[in-house]
């Protein structure tokens, strides 16, 4: 089968009214478990689309108008996605709340579904999706023992040991779970446990693996690029794992490597990874193969997560890091707008990485760039992680108002860290991103290319306790990345 990174699978269009429900959700229900959620998955999906359709035939629309709403029922890689789009008032998501007469609590949203989506169409009104990650069958012989974690006091393996590097096959998706595993138990990231939708991912093109292969046949390594889309030209090579007991024999130097060489021969301008901060050894290795620091992250990674044999315990305060970025082919020279307070370590980034930018400082007064009244911003949420990232989908004089009012309704709904990305080709960049920190967002990083041109990313912690102090830096320019990021926190 040929598999799209998105099909759509049903779309009706109803009447704004309730009465007509019941049948709608018939079909969510049905056709939701053809596409193999199973049956008690379908039914509280059909729960939670029931309200999000309730909430905009009751808050969209006037009293006598005549509105309508499409329920559209989609396919993606390893998910099934039910998204409700209508064309009413702008819809007010603070009413999410758990307890608000919209119906759509934040618990029944956190208990359902694994990732919740609000996009803003411009003339074509609004849409809410409604993601629910598809299970594996393997996941039961997973679940039944097979692949136990690694104990801590495990003893290394020599590092003469045979493993052998390869791209990873779709079918082997689950025998990776296994290898995360062995190496986190269940606190990774909640995706990962879905070997469906890694599968459909590597067949679409969104996501390429390499494996270490141990003698036995297990992966015992893994590193992948995934891309917003098959076309992306930079992808995001964080997801580098090794099981503990092969730690010794230097497969993180060597998975890294394959993926840059990977993307260099495919054409991409460049790849972007997350490094834990709790340790230096990952930020080593991505020095070592010519990366270079663009940001700081603190308490990206949700409580809990149990990185074995590397941090005794499993601590419920979020983890920090940092993110660096390896260019592997030349993008074009462009035109930057830096935010005049933020010029000089936008300069040094550019500048480590050898871009050619021209940074243009006089965006401001006569320069400015005329903007409609209305901004537009899209929204998507994980709710497993606690994350939000904001993406401006074209600015307009009211951007400030605008986020402060998203900001509101993610605090409410207690996502951690909120991520908002501000493409630097833009003039606007230069005159809201001061405006914008007023709210409270700080620097996070520079992604280069990451969105048709570089991105300039600003963060917001809602009441996270970050330990400041405990992150830890391979050189003297990760340090003052961090030092400059927690400078304008002011953690």
């Amino acid at each position: 089968m040929d598999i799209q990174k998105e099909r759509q699978v049903a779309r009706l269009n109803v009447a704004a009214r309730l009465e007509y429900l019941p049948e709608v959700m018939k079909l969510v229900r049905g056709i939701s478990q053809r596409l193999g959620l199973a049956e008690g998955e379908a039914g509280r999906l059909e729960l939670v689309v029931e309200e999000a359709c309730a909430n905009v035939i009751e808050h969209a629309f006037d009293p006598g108008e005549e509105g309508s709403l499409d329920v559209i029922i989609l396919r993606r890689p390893g998910q099934v996605v039910v998204a409700v789009e209508d064309r009413g008032l702008p819809f007010d998501f603070t009413k999410l709340k758990q307890g608000q007469e919209s119906g759509l609590g934040m618990a029944l949203m956190k208990a359902f579904a694994d990732e919740v989506n609000f996009i803003n169409l411009g003339r074509q009104g609004k849409r809410v999706e409604l993601v629910k990650n598809l299970a594996d069958p393997d996941l039961q012989e997973h679940d039944s023992g097979q692949g136990k974690p690694v104990p801590a006091d495990a003893e290394p393996l020599p590092a003469d040991t045979p493993v052998t590097l390869r791209l990873m096959k779709p079918e082997e998706t689950p025998l990776l779970v296994r290898c995360i595993y062995r190496s986190y138990g269940y606190t990774y990231a909640e995706g990962i446990y879905y070997p469906e939708r890694m599968r459909e991912m590597l067949q679409s093109g969104l996501m390429t693996s390499f494996v270490a292969v141990s003698s036995g046949g297990e992966i015992v390594g893994h590193s992948a690029i995934t891309r917003e889309h098959s076309g992306s030209r930079v992808g995001d090579c964080g997801k580098v794992v090794v099981d503990p007991r092969y730690r010794k024999l230097g497969l993180m130097t060597r998975l890294t490597e394959s993926a840059i060489e990977h993307a260099r021969s495919a054409g991409m301008y460049g790849l972007y990874g997350e490094t834990v901060a709790v340790h230096t050894y990952s930020q080593k290795v991505a020095v070592a193969m010519g990366g270079s620091e663009v940001g700081a992250l603190p308490g990206f990674i949700p409580g809990g997560v149990d990185f074995r044999n590397i941090q005794p315990g499993n601590s419920q305060q979020r983890t920090s890091i940092i993110i660096y970025y390896y260019v592997t082919n030349q993008p074009p020279e462009r035109d930057v707008y830096p935010p005049l307070h933020h010029i000089s370590i936008i300069s040094g980034i550019c500048h480590r990485l050898q871009l050619k930018r021209n940074l243009i400082t006089e965006a401001t007064g006569s320069a400015a760039p005329e903007l409609p009244a209305a901004a537009r911003i899209d929204v998507r949420t994980d709710l497993g992680t606690g994350w939000a990232f904001l993406s401006i989908v074209e600015f307009g004089a009211d951007l400030p108002e605008l986020v402060r009012f998203r900001l509101r309704e993610l605090c409410l709904q207690h996502i951690d860290c909120i991520y908002l990305d501000l493409p630097l080709s833009h003039p606007a960049t230069q005159l809201f991103c001061a405006p914008l920190e007023m709210l409270g967002f700080f620097f996070a990083a520079v992604i280069p290319e990451l969105s048709g041109g570089d991105v300039l990313r600003l963060q917001y912690l809602n009441n996270v306790e970050v330990g400041a102090g405990e992150i830890k830096t391979a050189t003297t320019a990760g340090r003052e990345l961090v030092d400059y990021v927690l400078k304008w926190s002011k953690l």
